[in-house]
């Protein structure tokens, strides 16, 4: 499909959006609690960038439990419902969906290869890590300003034929990319922050919700 065929690009969160728990966060409170409970809330509370936050929280983390104990920790996290379903539309509409996501890539690519859906993805972006040393090392192609993934330079790079951007996400580490899309599904605390800026959103629950509401735009 060339860009020039897009009417729209989805761009969407992972931790918290497509799973139904905050799974990375799950795996840096598990792996690293004392530093987790310390650095997570200077970071919703903006006192401390997620960049920095979690590069060392990660960068705390010995090398061994990478990948094996990660993904064991993931493995039976459940994803929000209808999601095959909303890609099964966009897919009707050649409209990618790209998932955009502020943690691991490989606990990413293992819950939706578990759900069948990691070729169906058109790209994702996440954080690689080194575990040559003894702590893991943060490698991450997009790390700019305040995200180790930042999100509106993925946008950008993706978008380059003035597609309707389209994102979904649920926390504040979507708050970048809410700020630069045409249509933006929130829920949770993602709500609060754009309510806050007076960033207008359309809050959802499920992605079948998300389906739907695009279905009744397209026949507006």
């Amino acid at each position: 499909m060339s860009k020039q065929e897009r009417s729209a690009i989805v761009f969407c969160d992972f931790d918290g959006t497509i799973t139904a728990c905050e799974t990375f966060v799950g795996v840096l409170k598990h792996f690293a609690p004392e530093l987790s409970n310390e650095l997570i809330p200077k970071i919703l509370s903006k006192e401390i960038t997620i960049r920095q936050g979690v590069r060392q929280i990660l960068e705390s983390m010995p090398s061994s439990v990478y990948p094996n104990e990660l993904l064991k920790f993931v493995q039976d996290k459940p994803i929000r419902s209808g999601l095959s379903t909303l890609i099964d539309y966009l897919d009707s509409q050649n409209i990618p969906f790209v998932v955009v996501s502020g943690g691991l890539r490989c606990l990413v690519e293992a819950v939706l290869r578990r759900e069948k859906l990691l070729e169906r993805c058109a790209k994702i972006y996440a954080i690689d890590v080194d575990k040559s040393g003894e702590k893991l090392k943060v490698i991450s192609e997009w790390e700019s300003g305040s995200e180790l993934v930042a999100k509106v330079n993925v946008i950008k790079h993706e978008c380059q034929n003035q597609e309707q951007i389209i994102v979904i996400g649920d926390s504040i580490t979507d708050l970048n990319a809410a700020k630069c899309a045409d249509l933006v599904f929130a829920r949770d605390g993602l709500c609060k922050y754009l309510t806050d800026e007076n960033i207008a959103f359309l809050e959802w629950n499920d992605f079948e919700e998300i389906k739907n509401q695009l279905e009744a735009r397209d026949h507006q």
